[in-house]
């Protein structure tokens, strides 16, 4: 039986760029969706990224919708769409507030938001998260995975689970 395809979970900022058609970003998130299309990686969200990704930057700028931009986002989520949604539950909201919590304890901050996509991330054992945040790096210790940009040579490039104790 084939190893499952390593799972990563993406911040909404990954699917903005997308939207906004970001041009140093698009190459690697274009190849990392082709590749989710191609069940070679599972990538991941929180179903509040479905808020979170209401229009482009030029809907804003010019104040008018375009129907092509919605179906584009729309595509990310209607199946057969390259992304999983994750549902927020009580766990989940929980498990956010532990984090939002314990980075306190840190010194650190956590926005609620924030907090629920680490912590959907962590539920779901994502071997790594993508964001273009960078301050979400120092969160790393606390959910245990990586947090990094989506990279295109990233693809192929995980590595392998690790293996089940005592074999």
């Amino acid at each position: 039986m084939p190893d499952p395809a390593p799972r990563v979970y993406w911040d909404s900022n990954v699917f903005l760029h997308y939207v906004n058609q970001t041009p140093d970003k698009l190459p690697a998130i274009d190849q990392l969706l082709l590749n989710a299309r191609n069940q070679e990686v599972e990538i991941v969200t929180s179903v509040l990224t479905v808020t979170e990704v209401a229009f482009a930057a030029q809907e804003k700028k010019q104040g008018q919708l375009d129907a092509g931009t919605e179906k584009k986002i729309q595509a990310l989520w209607t199946p057969p769409a390259p992304v999983q949604l994750v549902e927020f539950h009580v766990l989940l909201a929980e498990s956010a507030r532990e984090l939002i919590r314990s980075a306190l304890g840190q010194g650190l901050s956590l926005k609620p938001y924030d907090a629920v996509h680490l912590a959907t991330a962590q539920r779901m054992r994502v071997r790594k998260v993508h964001t273009y945040e960078p301050k979400w790096r120092r969160y790393s210790g606390m959910i245990g995975c990586l947090i990094e940009e989506p990279s295109a040579a990233q693809v192929g490039m995980f590595p392998p689970p690790p293996a089940p104790p005592g074999t």
